[in-house]
């Protein structure tokens, strides 16, 4: 007998298959390992033993030392990756530089077309009169002015389109509307309108408009420019850019969506239907998943019957003799005598759910899997029982804001990756935000805070 000698991963440890290219465990490539033959075997037993001859048709078994486990990780909560997509919104102090970036051009034209104007400058004399020329003057200084037309029209345009400007390149940031797209010339034209009625009181109100984003209530970072043109301003620096990845709601088209486990699992007894296991999310019981052989067990009084056991007449009662053709129908499963199994354990899901009460003074009752948001949508083979939409006249409320799924402990309740967030408030008075795509419990009493809405979590 001989065991082979196998060669560890050098990245976790793992032992690795003859021939392999890579570490089943943690994927790292095997240099020039898928080309290279299988080791050879060393012998067992004492030092000094010569090698077994292997014999024809015997399978040589060999004894390998345990291989050193490397515990798995889960990056799906990769900080990294979180920082990634998400959405930052601009901060005012940056805001306010890449303005003041924006208005350098226009005021060095100008300036430098009134000092060059006011050096050619030449005066005319009559009757010893000395009368200045304003002719060149007028002329620099109307260039100067209709260059800055020009350039104040190419930034409208420009930033209307892609959301960028000379200060947002250099700063990192974007303009865009309320689902994350190109802002719009009216949007635009309506915020350059706010500013420039802020010049009223100078310097001061200008300010005041541009970093009035700093005490914004709603959490979106909108400056009073921002919400009467209805626009955000995103910190692509530090955060995804909405203009390339589609939108706010730009990671749902490019995640990819989780397939529902569902399986056709047989059922072990003589024609008895196939059974689909219910599929109910991440937080769903772990009974969801486990064969139903539970049902078998009230058949085991009915074994004596089966072509292997002796003659029915001898060991069991004559009704039980006629179960053999559908043994299902003279078993009452649901007695109260009776194993429930799964059926009792189905029945608790299907039951009759939670009521949510919205603020403004809706209920809706939930079973099973519910989306809310204003036009909610889920994923392609998502299972979804209820699509709750909601009015929003600030649009704070996301397309799909919250996926709601009905658990016996309470209502699992997962942010959609949403713009402006969501909260759970416990019963006790406790507020807790909700990262974007990891369920988090609310109990029953809850109250769920998404955007400016929210409901409370009761029984049906």
């Amino acid at each position: 007998m001989a065991r082979n000698v196998e060669d560890p991963c050098r990245n976790c440890g793992a032992v690795l298959a003859p021939g392999s290219a890579f570490c089943t465990l943690c994927g790292a490539a095997v240099p020039n390992r898928s080309a290279a033959p299988a080791p050879g075997t060393v012998p067992l037993g004492a030092p000094g033993t010569p090698p077994q001859a292997s014999l024809p048709g015997i399978i040589e078994v060999g004894i390998t030392a345990p291989a050193p486990l490397v515990q798995p990780q889960f990056v799906g909560t990769d900080p990294r990756l979180l920082a990634g997509t998400a959405l930052v919104q601009g901060g005012a102090g940056r805001r306010l530089v890449a303005w003041l970036i924006d208005n350098v051009l226009p005021s060095i034209l100008i300036g430098v077309a009134v000092i060059v104007g006011l050096i050619v400058m030449s005066g005319t004399t009559g009757g010893g009169n000395s009368t200045p020329d304003f002719s060149w003057l007028l002329i620099l200084t109307g260039i100067a002015v209709l260059l800055s037309l020009g350039y104040r029209v190419w930034l409208w345009i420009w930033e209307a389109r892609a959301g960028k400007t000379p200060g947002n390149l250099m700063l990192g940031l974007r303009t865009t509307n309320m689902e994350g797209g190109p802002a719009g010339l009216l949007a635009i034209f309506l915020r350059t309108l706010i500013i420039g009625l802020g010049s009223i009181v100078p310097y001061l109100g200008t300010l005041l408009i541009i970093i009035s984003n700093a005490w914004d209530a709603n959490g979106k970072r909108q400056g009073w420019h921002d919400k009467v043109a209805n626009t955000l301003v995103f910190n692509v620096n530090a955060g995804r850019n909405p203009l390339e990845t589609g939108g706010i709601a730009g990671r749902e088209s490019f995640a990819p969506a989780p397939m529902p486990a569902i399986s056709q699992v047989n059922s072990p007894l003589p024609g008895a239907a196939p059974v689909s296991a219910p599929y109910d999310g991440p937080p769903a019981p772990p009974q969801q998943f486990a064969p139903p052989v539970q049902p078998v067990q009230p058949v085991q009084s009915v074994q004596p019957v089966q072509s292997f056991a002796p003659p029915a007449n001898r060991f069991a009662p004559p009704l039980q003799q006629t179960s053999t053709v559908d043994p299902i129908t003279t078993i009452p499963l649901s007695t109260p005598q009776d194993d429930p199994g799964q059926t009792r354990a189905r029945s608790e899901i299907a039951g009759p759910g939670l009521r949510l009460t919205f603020d403004d003074g809706r209920t809706e009752t939930l079973a099973t899997v519910a989306l809310v948001g204003r036009n909610p949508a889920g994923y392609d083979g998502e299972m979804i029982e209820r699509l709750v939409s909601v009015q929003d006249s600030s649009r704070s409320v996301s397309k799909t804001h919250l996926r709601l799924q009905v658990a016996p402990e309470g209502l699992w309740v997962t942010d959609r990756n949403s713009t402006n967030g969501s909260a759970i408030t416990s019963a006790a008075g406790h507020k807790s935000p909700l990262p974007g795509g990891v369920p988090q419990l609310a109990e029953i009493g809850a109250t769920v805070h998404f955007g400016d809405r929210s409901f409370l979590v009761g029984r049906a």
